[in-house]
């Protein structure tokens, strides 16, 4: 194991050993703030499947869903700066997305999961993931799954298109870029939405979980109900994860590490991403953070079929999908397992990222749940 641990925190390092000899990790990095000093800060393992390459102190991983909190920052910031309004109509800043029910969507629906518009009806192909244009242009004729504002459900996918494009439209740069100009270079941060192709030779191999036969059976109920959604393109829950369907190792290829995904394709350290959670009160305003912070989604999940809580783009946490390890928490998962949170009580910010993903996550794998209940435990917080 290499970096650094404070002595107090020696049971994070000993949470982070046992992932590994348990054999649930094969690479994976942790980071740990409490108020302001970076007191966690380890990596170990390897990032490639045949275990010949180190994990090293700047080696890259996807994030997933993670970015999400990202992209809702570069959102938060714009509003904060007058470009945008959370309850204007997203069609009077992108006149062509009007039609089909979505004439009256605003902003913070779509930041808090309640627009309807978690996937595409009708089947498109894969490649359409890595076509900005393409992709928004299939949403400006896409119709919600519900009446917006009536419900929840997760955008696993389409939140980072629809929040990019509305910035892009009013500020004239991607989230990709403006993430970089405003937070990632000013902060220091080794994160980035769309990788440039000098640091794709940092990039771990992400290694998709595998179930075993019977597996699933273990899993919560609520869990079973989302697999078996999974593949019916006709459900929300097929639609938002599966339209398109990527295939195997897809999080792996160029196309995907370079494109600009918002919603899913963030890479970066741990240490990055618990230092920007750390420093969030510099980035937005008070009433931005407060928003962002506050219950806006509560209770079951059209997508996820769980119970899940949501501020503006940030998950909150809930005992039935618990974000960090005590109410009051904030931040987000990632699919796998990966796992980023603040609590703002125990002025603690928290990052776990791995390589080898784990089925049926929600809000954070074993690994990043026990590591994360070891950084409490410190101080019996």
């Amino acid at each position: 194991m290499d970096g650094h641990v404070d002595a107090r925190f020696r049971p994070v390092a000993d949470a982070f050993a046992e992932g590994f000899e348990a054999g649930r990790d094969v690479g994976a990095s942790v980071a740990v703030m409490l108020d302001g000093d970076l007191v966690v800060d380890l990596w170990h393992g390897h990032a490639d499947r045949r275990r010949q390459v180190a994990w090293r102190p700047d080696t890259l991983v996807c994030m997933f869903s993670v970015t999400k909190a990202m992209t809702s920052l570069c959102l938060l910031q714009a509003v904060d700066r007058g470009l945008l309004d959370l309850d204007t109509p997203v069609a009077d800043y992108w006149p062509e997305f009007a039609g089909n029910g979505k004439e009256q969507i605003t902003l913070r629906q779509i930041m808090s999961h309640r627009s309807g518009l978690v996937g595409f009806h009708d089947p498109v192909d894969r490649d359409i993931l890595y076509d900005w244009n393409r992709f928004v242009a299939a949403l400006e004729v896409e119709r919600p799954w519900w009446d917006p504002g009536t419900r929840h459900g997760y955008h696993a996918r389409t939140f980072g298109f629809l929040l990019g494009e509305v910035l892009r439209r009013r500020a004239g740069k991607s989230i990709g870029a403006w993430f970089r100009d405003e937070v990632a270079h000013p902060l220091g941060l080794d994160f980035a939405i769309g990788l440039p192709a000098e640091d794709l030779d940092r990039c771990a191999e992400m290694l998709p979980a595998r179930m075993r036969p019977g597996e699933q059976l273990t899993l919560p109920a609520d869990a079973r109900e989302m697999m078996r959604d999974f593949g019916d393109l006709s459900t929300p829950t097929g639609a938002a994860f599966q339209n398109p369907a990527m295939g195997a190792g897809y999080m792996n290829s160029r196309a995907f590490r370079q494109a600009e995904i918002p919603a899913a394709n963030g890479h970066g350290t741990a240490r990055s991403v618990a230092n920007m959670y750390d420093r969030l009160d510099v980035l937005l305003s008070r009433s931005s953070l407060e928003a962002a912070t506050s219950t806006h989604s509560i209770g079951p999940d059209a997508v996820l079929k769980s119970v899940t809580h949501f501020g503006l783009g940030l998950m909150l946490h809930h005992e039935r999908t618990p974000v960090g390890c005590r109410p009051g928490s904030f931040g987000h998962a990632g699919a796998g397992g990966s796992l980023a949170f603040h609590d703002p009580q125990a002025k603690l910010s928290f990052c776990f990222a791995m390589n080898q993903m784990e089925a049926g996550v929600v809000s954070g794998g074993v690994s990043a749940m026990r590591v994360a209940g070891a950084a409490y435990d410190v101080f019996d917080l």
